[in-house]
């Protein structure tokens, strides 16, 4: 297996054997601070931002052929998985250079520079400069990005397709309506950002070891489908989103009993995809 890393940003790894042009990008579950980085939250409530362990539940899917791509840095820190002008203007010190397109997620404190962690405590106690929030774009946002585009095209050249999952996990209760949430649940933004053979593969396989999946119900899918799947274009961009109930203690923030049988779940997940680009005639 043959690793790559960008510093504070990313790391890659690719199989060791033949490569299938699928990528498992976890993009909301890095732990690592940058040195300039200031904060009033403490680590502890900066912390239930993070996707935790998702990284660890998709290490083994390169035995599969696939290619997995893990940032780094704390989405509470910039997040990859929004638009890169979803930013309150109210937020910044200073004139952004262009319109900003802030969503209803910035208006929660919870957009591309999220404000509040661990639902509602603060996370800086005065606005940010615009130069401080262009250089966690440009130094971190963009070159992950540009990684995972890259990534996708040389699938689509080199096979005629490309298969992105785009990992993610979600609390097991929804802290809004308290409803207990799915297994998985499958985000294509309502049918727009893959084909429907890929939800229907890993839907299949996931609920063969008798997971409850749902599709577009809890989340849609965010930016990392949303700017990179495009099926018409051979490119196809399926958001996953995991029940931490299965595998880690929500209040304890630890590993759960469960961690390991899950890898092995996802790992045949990969083994399905990889099959189902193997079958797909280069164009």
């Amino acid at each position: 297996m043959q690793t790559d890393v960008l510093p504070g940003v990313f790391a890659r790894r690719d199989p060791a054997g033949a490569v299938a042009p699928v990528l498992f990008d976890i993009p909301r579950s890095g732990g690592e601070y940058p040195r300039a980085f200031r904060s009033v939250a403490s680590l502890t409530d900066l912390q239930r931002s993070i996707s935790m362990y998702v990284e660890e539940l998709y290490a083994n899917v390169t035995e599969a052929g696939a290619t997995w791509l893990y940032a780094l840095f704390p989405n509470a820190f910039i997040d990859p998985n929004r638009h890169a002008l979803d930013i309150d203007p109210a937020a910044l010190e200073g004139e952004w250079p262009e319109p900003l397109q802030p969503s209803a997620k910035t208006k929660a404190g919870i957009g591309l520079i999220p404000m509040v962690c661990a639902g509602t405590k603060p996370i800086y106690d005065g606005k940010l400069s615009v130069a401080e929030v262009q250089w966690r774009l440009n130094d971190y946002y963009l070159p992950y990005h540009r990684e995972l585009a890259r990534l996708l095209a040389g699938f689509r050249a080199d096979h005629g397709v490309a298969y992105h999952l785009s990992c993610h996990s979600m609390p097991a209760v929804a802290a809004d309506t308290g409803v207990r949430r799915s297994h998985f649940d499958l985000g294509d933004r309502n049918g727009t950002t893959c084909g429907p053979e890929l939800v229907e593969v890993v839907e299949h396989t996931l609920r063969g070891f008798g997971y409850e999946v749902t599709r577009n119900t809890h989340f849609i899918g965010a930016e990392c489908v949303r700017q990179h799947g495009n099926p018409a274009g051979g490119v196809h961009s399926l958001q996953i989103e995991m029940n931490r109930g299965l595998f880690m203690d929500e209040a304890a923030r630890t590993r759960g009993p469960g961690l390991a049988q899950v890898r092995e779940h996802l790992t045949e997940v990969a083994r399905a995809v990889v099959a189902l680009a193997r079958e797909k005639p280069a164009r």
